[in-house]
C-alpha cells in the first residue's frame, strides 16, 4: 500500500464507487476481479487502499502483494500469502488437498510432493483452481480481498495465473484487486484482460481537483491563488507530484519538476549517504542494507543512516513493516541523474555481488546488471539456470521467458536452445520448439553432446504434435541408438502412427536399453516409459495378460523408486486393462485414483473418471452413466482438459441417446467432436452414437448403418481405444445380414478384440450366423459360450443377447424363452422400457406372451435426468415420507434394491439428503 500525503481520496469518487460495487459484490460470494490502470503516480494504489480500507467492515481478509523488475515467478502471490500462512495452522483441508504440490510452487507447504509432470494439464489452470482453495481456507466463510500490486513488472507466470483467476473467481467470496501502470511498454492492462475484468483507468486530476489535493495535504487550508496556479501547472493535474510539491512547497519556494524535487532531495544528503541512495536505485528493488554495504565499501551503522536519512528528505518510506522507494519515479529520477559509464560501473558491480548468491531474485538482477554492463554472455549464463530451476518448479512461461532473453542477448549456445525446446514443447507449443529448433541445427553453432540432446528434444516435441516421420528422422539424426530415450520416442512414433507391431518391437528394444540404466531415478522413468509404451503395444497386439505384466513392472519399478508419476500411471494403465478385461470393480483403477488425489496429478485423476463413467454404463445402464460422464466432461473442463472433456462428453452423447434424450445427445456429441485435441474417437463416433437411439427402437436396419459409418473410419487406426462400438458393429451386421461375415473376420484380427464386451459380441454373432447357417447345436453352444464372457456387465450383457435372442426366436434354435422372462424383468426393474418392449414382443413371437408391468411414465424432467420407471416410482414413495423398508415392501423389492435406488436418485438429481428430493415430485404426488 502507498505512503499517503492526503488523508483524502480526491477526484476518484465514480471509480470508488464502482469497486466499492464490486467489494459489496464479493463480499456476497460473487467474486469480482478489478483492475485500475494509470500512468505512474496517477494514484491506482491509493484507490485500492480505500477499497481495501472498507473491507474488514465486511468481514473480508485482505492479502497484498506486488510485482517487482526481476522479481521471479509468481512473487506478488507468493508474499500475498506468506504473511497469513506464518499464523495459520497447517492447511489440509479436503478441497486444498489435491493442489498441495501445485501449490508448493508459491509457498512451503509440509509433506508437499514435487510439481507432478503432466504434459496435457496446463499448469496455470492447476494452480489457480489450488489458489482459490487456499484462498477459501484463509478467508473462510467471508472471503477476502486480493491485492495484486505493480502488475506491469509481472512475470508470464504470474500474469497467465491472474488472467485465469479473473474468470475463476466468480461464485467465490473473493475480490481480486489488481493495479498496472500503461505508460510503459506493451499494455499491462491488455496482458491481463479477460472476460469479466472491470478495469478503471485513472485519469489527472482537474485544476479543482488539484486545488482540493493540495489542500488535503496541508491539513485543509487552501492554497493561495497565485501558489494554485502554479502548482496546478507544473504538476500537470498528476497526484503523486500534487502531494509531492504541496508539501515540499509548504514554506519554501516549490521546484519546478518532480526530477528537481528529487534531486533537491539528494543533493541534501552528504556524498557517502548519497552514495548508497545511488547504489540502491541502480540495484532496484526494496533497499537492501547488506549488499548497500559490499558496493559502497560503507558499515552498517554508515548504510543504516543513509536510509534513515533518505527516509526524513522523502525519498524512501517505511510501509507495511519494510523500506520502500516512495514511488518508482522518485528511483528513476536519481537513476536519470546519473552519467552513463557511472551507472555501468556501479551496475557490473553490483551484478558480481549478487552473482555470488543463491537467492534467485538476486541472480535475475544480476543477469540483467550484466546485460546492462554488456557483458550478455554472463547474463545468458545466469538466465539459463534460472530458466532450468523455474521448469522444476513449473513455472514455464517465465522460464520461456528467462530464455528468450539469453537467446538474444548472446550467440545461442546449445544448452539454451535445448531447453528452449523443451520448454515450448512442456507449454504445449511443439511447432514452435521445432522451429527453434531447426534454426538452431541449421545456425551450426550446436555441436557434440548438445546436437545429440536438441535432436532428441525435437523427437519429443514432433511425437508431442504428431508428426510420426519427423519424429523418427529427428531420432536418426540424434546418432544415439543405445540411448533407451532414442528407442521409446521411436516405438511412440510407430505407436501414434497406428503401426503396433513395430511400436511393439522398438518397445521391446528400449526396455533392454533402460534395464542397463535403471539404477538412478532418472534411468527408472525412462525405464517405466518404455514398459508403458511396449505395455500399450502390446495390448495393440491382442495380449492382454502380457500387456497386464508389463504394466505391474512398471508400477513396480516406480514404487521401488518413489516416482510417483510413473506407479499412477502404471497403476491407470492397468486399471484400463482391467476394465478392458471386463472386470468393473477395477481395483488398479481406484488405487490410482487414489494414489494421484493427494499427489496433484489430476489429468489421471479426470481420466479414471471417464473410464468410471464407461464402467457404470456397462453395469447399471446409460440412466445411472450419465450423471457420471458429465461430472468429468465438467472436470475436465475446468482443468482445460479438451481430449478428456471430448471422450467424457462422447459417453454422456451415448448415455443421453440410449435413455431417449436425442437434443442432449445432439449438443454432446457437437461439443465432443468441435473440441481443440479432440481425440480420433469423438470425431469418427457420432454416427455410431446416434445409432443407439435407434437400436434401443429396435429400429436395427438403421442402428447398423450408423454405427457401420462410426466404425469404419476408425477401424484403421491401430491405437484406438477397444471401445465397445467395434463388437456391436459387428454384432449389428451380422443381425441384419449386411456383409456380416467380412464384419466377423475384420472383428477377428482387430486389436479392439482384447476387450471383453467385443468379444462377447463377437460371440453372439457367430451363434446368429451359425443358427441362421442350419447349425443350430453349434448357435446353442455358442451362444452360452458368450453368456458366460461378460456376466458382471449386465447391462451391456443384456443388450447384446437381445440381438442374438432374437434369432434364436427368428430362426428357431436354442431355448430363449427362459433368457427373454429373466431380461423382461431386468429391464423392467432397471427402467429401460423400449427394451422391456422389444422383449415382450419377442416372447410373443415364441409363444410365450407376458403381461405388461403397469407403470405411470416418467415425467419430461425426470428423464431428462435419466431417471427409469421404477427409480420414478421409488422416488414418489421416498418423497411421501416412506422409509425405504417401507417403499421395498409397497414395491414388492429388495431393501437393499431400494437403497440403490434412492443413491442414485440423489446422484441423478444433485440432491443433497432425502427431503431434497421431494421437490422433485409433483405436490398432488405427496399426498
Amino acid at each position: 500500500m502507498p505512503a499517503v500525503r492526503s488523508p483524502e481520496l480526491v477526484g476518484r469518487r465514480a471509480e470508488l464507487a464502482t469497486a466499492l460495487l464490486l467489494l459489496d459484490a464479493a463480499a456476497r460470494g460473487d467474486g469480482r476481479a478489478l483492475l485500475v490502470t494509470g500512468e505512474a503516480g496517477i494514484g491506482k494504489s491509493r484507490l485500492v487502499a480505500e477499497v481495501c480500507a472498507r473491507a474488514p467492515g465486511a468481514g473480508m481478509a485482505v492479502l497484498t502483494g506486488r510485482a517487482v523488475p526481476a522479481g521471479g515467478a509468481y512473487r506478488p502471490i507468493t508474499e500475498a500469502f506468506l504473511r497469513p500462512m506464518r499464523t495459520r495452522p497447517v492447511l489440509d483441508g479436503a478441497r486444498l488437498r489435491p493442489f498441495r504440490a501445485a501449490l508448493s510452487r508459491l509457498v512451503p507447504l509440509p509433506d508437499a510432493g514435487p510439481v507432478p509432470p503432466e504434459p496435457a494439464l496446463d499448469r496455470t489452470v492447476v494452480l489457480g483452481e489450488g489458489v482459490l482453495a487456499l484462498l477459501s481456507e484463509l478467508g473462510g466463510e467471508r472471503g477476502c480481498v486480493l491485492v495484486l500490486e505493480d502488475l506491469h513488472w509481472a512475470d508470464p507466470d504470474t500474469v497467465d495465473l491472474v488472467r485465469y483467476l479473473v474468470g475463476a473467481v466468480a461464485g467465490s467470496p473473493v475480490l481480486l484487486a489488481l493495479t498496472a501502470r500503461d505508460d510503459s511498454g506493451p499494455s499491462a492492462a491488455a496482458r491481463l484482460t479477460a472476460p469479466g475484468l472491470t478495469v478503471l483507468s485513472l485519469s489527472r486530476l482537474d485544476p479543482a481537483e488539484v486545488g482540493a489535493l493540495a489542500a488535503a495535504c496541508r491539513g485543509g487550508a487552501p492554497l493561495p491563488a497565485p501558489e494554485l496556479r502554479e502548482l496546478v501547472e507544473r504538476s500537470d493535474g498528476l497526484p503523486l507530484v500534487v502531494e509531492e510539491l504541496a508539501v515540499a512547497g509548504s514554506g519554501a519556494a516549490v521546484p519546478a519538476t518532480l526530477a528537481d524535487l528529487v534531486a533537491a532531495r539528494m543533493a541534501a544528503l552528504p556524498g557517502e549517504r548519497r552514495a548508497v541512495l545511488v547504489a540502491a536505485a541502480v540495484v532496484g528493488g526494496d533497499p537492501d542494507r547488506e549488499l548497500l554495504g559490499e558496493l559502497t565499501a560503507a558499515d552498517e551503522t554508515a548504510v543504516l543512516a543513509a536510509l534513515r536519512a533518505a527516509v526524513d528528505v522523502g525519498l524512501l518510506v517505511a510501509v507495511d513493516g519494510r523500506l520502500r522507494w516512495r514511488h518508482a519515479l522518485t528511483r528513476a529520477a536519481v537513476l536519470d541523474a546519473l552519467l552513463p559509464p557511472e551507472r555501468s560501473a556501479l551496475a557490473v558491480r553490483a551484478a558480481r555481488v549478487l552473482d555470488r548468491r543463491s537467492d534467485p531474485t538476486a541472480r535475475a538482477v544480476a543477469a540483467g546488471l550484466y546485460a546492462e554492463a554488456g557483458e550478455p554472455d554472463r547474463a545468458a549464463a545466469i538466465r539459463l539456470e534460472l530458466a532450468r530451476a523455474d521448469v522444476r518448479r513449473g513455472a514455464l512461461r517465465s522460464a520461456a521467458d528467462l530464455l528468450d532473453l539469453a537467446a538474444r542477448g548472446s550467440d545461442p549456445t546449445g544448452p539454451v536452445a535445448v531447453e528452449r525446446v523443451h520448454v515450448l514443447t512442456l507449454l504445449g507449443r511443439p511447432a514452435e520448439a521445432i522451429g527453434v529448433g531447426e534454426a538452431a541445427l541449421a545456425a551450426g553453432s550446436v555441436r557434440g553432446d548438445d546436437h545429440a540432446e536438441l535432436c532428441l528434444r525435437l523427437a519429443a516435441a514432433a511425437v508431442a504434435s504428431s508428426r510420426w516421420p519427423a519424429a523418427e528422422a529427428f531420432v536418426e539424426r540424434a546418432g544415439r541408438p543405445d540411448d533407451p530415450r532414442s528407442s521409446v520416442l521411436e516405438a511412440d512414433a510407430a505407436y501414434g502412427a497406428g503401426d503396433v507391431g513395430r511400436a511393439a518391437a522398438l518397445a521391446r528394444t528400449a526396455v533392454r536399453a533402460a534395464e542397463r540404466a535403471a539404477a538412478d531415478p532418472e534411468g527408472a522413468a525412462v525405464l517405466c516409459e518404455a514398459l508403458m509404451v511396449l505395455a500399450r503395444a502390446t495390448f495393440g497386439t491382442d495380449d492382454l495378460p502380457s500387456a497386464q505384466l508389463i504394466g505391474r513392472r512398471a508400477a513396480q519399478v516406480a514404487a521401488e523408486h518413489g516416482l510417483t508419476h510413473w506407479r499412477v500411471a502404471a497403476l491407470f494403465g492397468l486399471g484400463s486393462l482391467e476394465h478392458t478385461a471386463g472386470d468393473p470393480r477395477t481395483p488398479a483403477l481406484t488405487a490410482a485414483r487414489e494414489l494421484a488425489l493427494p499427489a496433484g496429478l489430476l489429468t489421471f485423476v479426470v481420466q479414471t473418471d471417464v473410464v468410471r463413467s464407461n464402467a457404470v454404463m456397462l453395469v447399471d445402464g446409460p440412466g445411472a452413466a450419465l450423471p457420471v460422464a458429465r461430472q468429468a466432461a465438467e472436470q475436465a473442463e475446468r482443468l482445460q482438459l479438451t481430449a478428456l472433456q471430448s471422450m467424457a462428453e462422447l459417453f454422456a452423447a451415448a448415455d443421453a441417446a440410449m435413455i431417449g434424450d436425442l437434443p442432449a445427445m445432439d449438443a454432446l456429441l457437437g461439443a465432443a467432436a468441435g473440441r481443440q485435441q479432440a481425440p480420433v474417437e469423438a470425431i469418427t463416433l457420432g454416427p455410431a452414437v446416434r445409432g443407439m437411439a435407434h437400436l434401443m427402437r429396435h429400429g436395427l436396419a438403421r442402428a447398423s448403418a450408423l454405427v457401420d459409418e462410426g466404425v469404419s473410419a476408425l477401424l484403421a487406426h491401430g491405437s484406438a481405444v477397444p471401445i465397445e462400438f467395434f463388437g456391436l458393429w459387428a454384432l449389428l451386421r451380422t443381425a441384419v445380414g449386411d456383409r456380416d461375415r467380412p464384419a466377423r473376420e475384420t472383428l477377428r484380427g482387430h486389436h479392439s478384440l482384447g476387450a471383453a464386451v467385443n468379444r462377447a459380441a463377437l460371440t453372439h454373432a457367430d451363434a446368429i450366423a451359425a443358427g441362421r447357417a442350419g447349425d443350430p447345436d453349434r448357435a446353442r453352444a455358442l451362444f452360452a459360450d458368450a453368456d458366460t464372457i461378460i456376466p458382471q456387465l449386465p447391462w451391456w450383457h443384456r443388450l447384446l443377447r437381445l440381438l442374438a435372442l432374437e434369432a434364436a426366436v427368428v430362426d428357431g434354435w436354442g431355448d430363449p424363452v427362459p433368457a427373454l422372462r429373466a431380461d423382461l424383468a431386468a429391464h423392467e426393474q432397471a427402467g429401460t422400457d423400449q427394451l422391456a418392449r422389444t422383449c415382450r414382443d419377442l416372447l410373443r413371437a415364441a409363444g410365450a406372451p407376458t403381461r405388461r408391468r403397469a407403470g405411470a411414465p416418467v415425467p419430461p424432467a425426470l428423464r431428462a435426468r435419466g431417471i427409469t420407471t421404477r427409480e420414478a416410482e421409488v422416488l414418489a414413495l421416498v418423497a411421501s415420507g416412506l422409509t425405504n423398508a417401507q417403499t421395498a415392501e409397497r414395491l414388492f423389492l429388495s431393501t437393499r434394491t431400494v437403497d440403490t435406488h434412492v443413491a442414485r436418485l440423489l446422484a441423478k438429481t444433485g440432491s443433497a439428503d432425502r427431503t431434497e428430493l421431494r421437490r422433485w415430485v409433483p405436490d398432488s404426488a405427496h399426498s
